[in-house]
């Protein structure tokens, strides 16, 4: 994850995003929380996809976390 991948989801807080992983995997996500700890950097989220009508629903009942070394990058949603 670059500088600026790091940045952008820490200034994406409550908003959705695209996340793409290191082992290819892309997906919407709306960011909960960004941990920079010390041993395992991480940030929570909720999987979310398009709604009826133009928001988003959550994926599932729960959250995720994936370790910021996991994350290839991080890209706003066009409007």
């Amino acid at each position: 994850m670059t500088s600026e991948d790091l940045a952008l989801l820490k200034s994406s807080i409550d908003l959705v995003v695209t996340l793409e992983t290191v082992e290819g995997e892309r997906f919407l996500a709306q960011i909960l929380f960004v941990f920079e700890g010390e041993e395992t950097p991480d940030v929570f989220y909720l999987k979310v996809e398009p709604g009826p009508h133009g928001n988003f629903v959550a994926i599932g009942n729960g959250g995720h976390s994936t370790l910021l070394s996991d994350i290839a990058s991080v890209r706003r949603l066009e409007a």
